[in-house]
């Protein structure tokens, strides 16, 4: 790893053994993340090019710190975004007319599930309590860890003298649900999955909706926290706070995109303007971004708007989600993937301006960038204007699955909230704990560093303007086929 500065190596290895020490309790005020754990291949990443002969070295990096000399304040008084002079201007509807952009239309069709009645409990007749977890990428890593502390307990990892087994599949939400809807985790009478751990509620109505005759979820409970954010880097942001004057939004967006093509570039090293999102039909961070456009577009004088399928059939609308797919880059079907280009190469060393991520994801991509290059461009976090947050539920299918499978999925998530897992999940991941044993000056601790380098907001409710309700699943699976069948936009410049 050409990249790691060796000065660094002994803390980076005190952090990792504290992090991952499953018998040491967990400290609020470790160090976030390590590099062994970082979801990022760092043998890809390229160390800055040493010093030419005859040229000044560089200015030594500053020195890593094992956690801030000063607290955060608590949360009343932890710093919001700004207001900015144009954040109540909007002009999707504007842009599409200017732009005269069509899109051949897309026929909107109301969700057509079966009904799958509910089996349970099926019978327990195996040596090992199997539980299966369909989860969100972003998640993963800090499940693995968890799963593996649970089951290396012996207080825990029995039950009724059978040995529980947990194992995590890596599954974007999205596809995770359309596959509990059309019944494709069955097999054999069996269910796959004893755990759904997509990254939001989004879909959870649409799932029940599939079942008859019970009740699907034994347990319903988030297990963390994490805002959506752009993350664009320094030079660009800087210019669009100067140049556009709005909190960064899909209309904020459009409109640079709109500026493009009058010749205006953004970026002060006069590349085009490049933004990045996951496709829809799989993650879900990619299928929030579709509800906040759509949001943005028919909800700016209506308050708590609900999104109703009607409203997709709307030609400018439309032409408007033609326009962004058409200038945007969906090629990542997860919001990892989507993030750790950014993580290994940085600004100009790939393509990428900005990008629609998890919050935990984001401050990730930041720490990787300051030690791997600290005097380089800053990715800076932007809260969206309207915003919805993903509350990463942990729902126990009891569909397919047995008592006791039923009963270790509900123990495995008990010890998913307690302290030191969810402390775990703040240093490891960089999310937002739900646990109520977790004060907002210790996730301060943690998170210290990355407020005013890279504007975190620590306060969830002063994070966004607008937080968008919850919507229908049916209008959302009808926004991701439409996208998702939406060909190239027309117009005078396309």
């Amino acid at each position: 790893m050409p990249s790691i500065r060796l000065e660094l190596l002994p803390r980076l290895l005190l952090c990792g053994l504290l992090a991952l020490g499953g018998a040491v309790s967990v400290s609020a005020a470790e160090k976030l993340f390590n590099f062994g754990d970082l979801n990022v291949d760092l043998s890809k990443v390229q160390a800055k090019p040493a010093t030419a002969p005859g040229q000044p070295a560089p200015p030594a990096p500053a020195p890593v710190k094992e956690s801030p000399a000063e607290q955060l304040p608590s949360t009343p008084e932890s710093p919001a975004p700004v207001v900015l002079p144009r954040d109540g201007q909007e002009s999707i509807d504007a842009t599409v007319r200017t732009q005269s952009v069509t899109v051949k239309p897309v026929e909107i069709r109301p969700e057509r599930t079966g009904q799958q009645a509910i089996l349970y409990p099926v019978p327990e007749d195996r040596a090992v309590i199997e539980v299966k977890i369909a989860a969100g990428s972003e998640k993963k890593d800090w499940l693995e860890e968890a799963a593996r502390r649970f089951m290396a307990d012996p207080a825990r990892n029995s039950l009724d003298g059978k040995p529980i087994r947990l194992t995590i599949d890596k599954i974007g939400s999205t596809e995770s649900a359309t596959l509990l809807i059309e019944g494709k985790t069955m097999h054999g009478g069996r269910n796959e999955y004893q755990v759904w751990a997509p990254a939001s509620s989004i879909f959870r109505g649409l799932v029940e909706d599939a079942f008859s005759g019970g009740k699907l979820f034994e347990t319903d409970e988030s297990i963390a926290r994490s805002p959506m954010v752009f993350v664009t880097w320094e030079p660009v942001q800087t210019a669009i706070d100067r140049v556009i004057q709005k909190s960064m939004s899909f209309d904020t967006l459009t409109e640079i995109f709109a500026r493009e093509f009058t010749g205006a570039t953004i970026d002060p090293n006069g590349r085009n303007f490049q933004f990045g999102f996951t496709r829809p039909q799989d993650s879900n961070s990619g299928a929030v971004a579709l509800i906040a456009m759509a949001y943005e577009f028919f909800a700016k004088d209506r308050g708590r708007y609900k999104i109703r399928l009607d409203d997709l059939k709307n030609p400018d609308f439309q032409a408007y989600l033609a326009f962004i797919k058409y200038m945007s880059d969906q090629t990542k079907d997860s919001t990892g993937k989507l993030a750790e280009p950014l993580m290994q190469a940085g600004y100009g060393g790939q393509p990428l301006s900005s990008v629609y991520l998890y919050e935990n994801l984001a401050v990730k991509l930041a720490f990787v960038r300051k030690v791997n290059d600290p005097n380089g461009a800053r990715p800076l976090i932007r809260y969206p204007k309207y915003n919805l947050v993903s509350d990463h539920p942990y729902y126990t299918l009891r569909h397919g699955n047995s008592r006791e499978q039923v009963e270790a999925a509900r123990r495995f998530k008990d010890y998913l909230l307690t302290r030191d897992i969810q402390l775990l999940a703040l240093q490891k991941e960089g999310f937002r704990p739900v646990s109520a044993e977790i004060s907002n000056q210790e996730m301060n601790e943690v998170l210290g560093d990355f407020v005013a380098e890279n504007g975190l907001v620590p306060d969830l409710i002063k994070a966004s303007q607008i937080l968008i309700p919850a919507q229908s699943g049916e209008v959302i699976m009808a926004l991701i086929r439409t996208y998702e069948q939406l060909g190239d936009p027309v117009g005078p410049n396309f």
